[in-house]
């Protein structure tokens, strides 16, 4: 219990820092490591293909961590731990949506695609007015990316690390391609963190034995919406948002 209250702290004193550098006391040395990983750019139209494509393909990014949930799931050393696992993955995934929510609810902060002062080079293929109306802290990619390598870590040491070397690629194309700042990564990272103990909470791990009991007496119905929920968790919720998004634009 001390310990899962000691990495909450750290998670939030992260976040909490993160904040600080990106909206109070900017550090210059982001700004230059930044600069140092932005000289790569369109240096190797290859390079910024596969950087690209880490970072836009579901097939070799989100799905691939979603699988590794799914193998743990049929584990049999792990059945008597699916409440956790069901209950933390959702906590990953729901991490985005609080990202979300910060991003609205904090002063707009510029990515380095648009950022003036940093004189960012877009890699090959990257328009440099990508999200340029969504503020950049903290990533929401990175908060799924992480939380869902966390709880892999969780509960499997080794699928684990593969996993976390994973997510610190895919969160490495988000800076190289000009998307977020170090801060905006580590601050979702931190979230993504913070949000999975919090689902350790006794409240929410009886949702998860309630479900997982479901998964077991009603499995035709269980695995089909999981199946969907994975889906949605596996694309960042893509077509939701695209859903969405569109019928606001037509309504307003």
């Amino acid at each position: 219990m001390i310990r899962e209250s000691l990495v909450a702290l750290v998670a939030l004193a992260l976040l909490a820092l993160t904040a600080l550098i990106t909206f109070i006391m900017p550090l210059g040395m982001e700004d230059r490591i930044m600069l140092g990983i932005n000289q790569m750019a369109r240096e190797s139209a290859l390079f910024d293909f596969i950087m690209h494509a880490l970072s836009y393909q579901n097939l070799i990014s989100g799905i691939v961590l979603i699988a590794m949930i799914w193998g743990l799931w049929f584990m049999p050393a792990l059945i008597p731990r699916r409440a956790e696992l069901l209950t933390c993955g959702i906590a990953a995934f729901c991490s985005s949506a609080v990202s979300r929510t910060i991003q609205f609810l904090t002063p707009p902060h510029v990515r380095p695609l648009q950022d003036p002062s940093l004189d960012f080079t877009p890699p090959t293929g990257v328009d440099a007015q990508t999200l340029h109306d969504f503020s950049s802290f903290p990533s929401d990619h990175a908060a799924v990316y992480v939380g869902l390598a966390y709880v892999i870590w969780r509960l499997h040491r080794r699928l684990g690390t593969v996993a976390i070397a994973l997510a610190a690629l895919l969160c490495f194309t988000r800076i190289y391609l000009g998307y977020h700042f170090i801060a905006d990564i580590i601050g979702g990272g931190a979230l993504a963190i913070l949000t999975v103990q919090v689902a350790l909470l006794p409240p929410f791990q009886s949702i998860g034995k309630y479900l997982t009991g479901y998964s077991q007496s009603h499995p035709q119905w269980f695995y089909p919406l999981t199946f969907i929920g994975c889906y949605i968790m596996a694309t960042l919720g893509e077509d939701p948002r695209e859903l969405v998004g569109g019928l606001l634009r037509v309504m307003f």
